[in-house]
C-alpha cells in the first residue's frame, strides 16, 4: 500500500445523513515509532488517532482537538492530538511493571477511568467535555459523547493493527432533507456499515470501501484532506513548562548538573537550557552555587 494519510467526507444525496473515512499508515507509525509499546496498545493508540482525526474534521475551529483517557488500570492515560493544519500526535503511558493484556476492553484497562475531550481555540475559551467509560470500546464512548454534547445519532467504526489505523463515521443530522419514501436511510446505512470488516478499514482506499459498502446509494464523495504527524512542542513552550517547576527547584539542577534538559514525550525532541537562558526570567535566583 502506498502511504495514505487522508480523511474524507461523503454524504449521501436526498438523506440528512454524512460519514467521514479516515485512513492512515506512516503518520500512525511515526506515532507508535517514538516509544516501544506492547503490541495491543500500538493498536489502542491507532484507534484514538483515527478518532481523533475524524472528530477534528467534524468540530470546526483554528486550533487543537484532544482525546485523553485516565484511569487506575494497566493503562494509565492515553492522549491524541489534532490541529486545523492535520497535524496529529499520541502517546500512551501504562504500568510496565505488569503484561499488557492481548484482548480486554476499554472499560477494564482503565478501571473506572473516563474519556477527555478537549477543544482548544487558538483564540476564545476551551471546552472540555468529560464522558465516562460505560462501553467496551473507544467506538461506544465517542458515540455516547455525540449523543449527550450534540444530541445527534452516530455510529463509529475503528480499527488498527501497528502499520495502519483507519475509521468510518456516520451522523444524522437534524434537519429532514429524507426523500420521500426514504425514511429508513439511516438505519439501512447504519447496517450497510456494520457490515464492514477490520481488514477493509485497513487496506481500501475510501472510493472502494464506499462503493463495496454503498453502490447502490446515491453518494457524493468529497475531496480529501492530507494528514501528517507533527508535534507542538517548541522552544518557548518547553521553557515556560520549566519555569513553571520552580526558582528553587531550578538553582538546585543548575547547581547539580550545570543544564537542563527535556525531551518531549510526544516527538523525542531534546531541549536544553543553560543558566543564561534562564537569567532573563529569574534573575539571579537562577544562579548555581
Amino acid at each position: 500500500m502506498n502511504n495514505i494519510n487522508e480523511i474524507q467526507r461523503f454524504s449521501f444525496d436526498n438523506t440528512n445523513v454524512r460519514g467521514e473515512r479516515v485512513l492512515l499508515n506512516d503518520a500512525y507509525q511515526s506515532i507508535i515509532a517514538r516509544k516501544s509499546y506492547p503490541k495491543p496498545l500500538e493498536s489502542l493508540l491507532g484507534e484514538f488517532v483515527a478518532a481523533i482525526a475524524l472528530l477534528r474534521d467534524i468540530v470546526k475551529i483554528d486550533g487543537v482537538l484532544s482525546i485523553q483517557c485516565k484511569g487506575n488500570g494497566v493503562l494509565q492515560t492515553l492522549m491524541t492530538e489534532c490541529d486545523e493544519r492535520q497535524n496529529l500526535r499520541g502517546i500512551a503511558q501504562w504500568d510496565e511493571t505488569q503484561a499488557f493484556p492481548e484482548t480486554v476492553s476499554l472499560k477494564e484497562l482503565l478501571e473506572g477511568g473516563y474519556l477527555v475531550i478537549t477543544i482548544t481555540p487558538r483564540n476564545g475559551q476551551r471546552y472540555q467535555g468529560i464522558v465516562e467509560i460505560v462501553g467496551d470500546t473507544l467506538s461506544e464512548c465517542l458515540e455516547q459523547y455525540f449523543m449527550q454534547s450534540e444530541q445527534l445519532p452516530s455510529r463509529v467504526w475503528l480499527a488498527a493493527n501497528g502499520a495502519q489505523a483507519g475509521g468510518l463515521f456516520l451522523q444524522r443530522l437534524p434537519a429532514e432533507q429524507a426523500k420521500e419514501g426514504d425514511e429508513d436511510a439511516w438505519e439501512r446505512f447504519v447496517h450497510l456499515a456494520s457490515t464492514v470488516k477490520d481488514e477493509e478499514l485497513l487496506e481500501l482506499d475510501t472510493a472502494t470501501l464506499l462503493h463495496r459498502l454503498y453502490h447502490e446509494e446515491e453518494l457524493r464523495l468529497y475531496d480529501g484532506k492530507t494528514m501528517q504527524f507533527g508535534c507542538s512542542c517548541t522552544r518557548q513552550r518547553t521553557l515556560s513548562a520549566i519555569l513553571s517547576m520552580g526558582a528553587e527547584e531550578l538553582r538546585e539542577i543548575l547547581s547539580e548538573q550545570g543544564v537542563i534538559k527535556t525531551e518531549c514525550q510526544f516527538c523525542a525532541e531534546t531541549y536544553e537550557f543553560q543558566k543564561e537562558d534562564l537569567d532573563d526570567y529569574l534573575g539571579d535566583q537562577a544562579q548555581t552555587h
